[in-house]
């Protein structure tokens, strides 16, 4: 569905973006994990919003699966899809979840993905998602296996603002939270850097 089809102004189209939760991946983030982590060969975004998580995993070699449940001006990307209302996909081959998921549901999209059977999750989060006492009981019994800092901040804005009129974002912590199936449970905690990042 198109959010950007049902108004015609701006605000209202900031308003609509921020009830979705579309706060747009800053572009350096995704090239820095993926300098850290290898990906399966299939690669999910679910949730590719703008397409800046999506347009990375494809230029790094990786075969990406781009969808949203609203239009957001990616033209590659499947519209319409619920991912956490999807059937489990009756695939032979291994895969990783690759996104950005709205903050509070954030917790849902990762189980989803257990339940989908991904050999990988790689979910870009505010850091406090992780230090909510709600959310206790599923990081204790699914630990992620590595947590990246943003060593820099990295700034999310609502992806529907143009870039000349952005400013300095949304300034919070954010990390990269790292599922590996067949990986031992135990949290490993390091950085990335937006200087690591020579493509941009």
């Amino acid at each position: 569905m198109s959010l950007f089809a049902e108004t015609d102004t701006k605000p209202e189209l900031i308003k609509l973006a921020k009830k979705a939760e579309f706060w747009e991946t800053p572009a350096w983030a995704p090239w820095a994990i993926l300098r850290r982590e290898l990906l399966t060969k299939v690669v999910r975004d679910p949730c590719c919003g703008s397409g800046v998580i999506s347009i990375a995993a494809l230029r790094a070699g990786y075969d990406v699966e781009s969808s949203d449940l609203y239009d957001w001006g990616y033209t590659s990307s499947q519209i319409g899809l619920n991912f956490l209302t999807l059937a489990k996909p009756s695939t032979g081959y291994d895969f990783t979840d690759f996104y950005n998921p709205p903050f509070s549901l954030a917790t849902e999209f990762i189980q989803k993905s257990f339940d989908d059977g991904a050999r990988k999750v790689l979910c870009f989060q505010r850091l406090e998602w992780w230090e909510s006492l709600t959310r206790r009981p599923f990081f204790e019994s699914t630990p992620p296996n590595r947590v990246y800092i943003c060593g820099n901040r990295a700034d999310c804005w609502i992806g529907t603002i143009p870039l000349d009129e952005r400013g300095n974002g949304q300034k919070r912590a954010h990390a990269w939270f790292v599922w590996e199936r067949g990986n031992p449970q135990g949290t490993q905690v390091g950085h990335i850097w937006k200087d690591d990042v020579k493509c941009l």
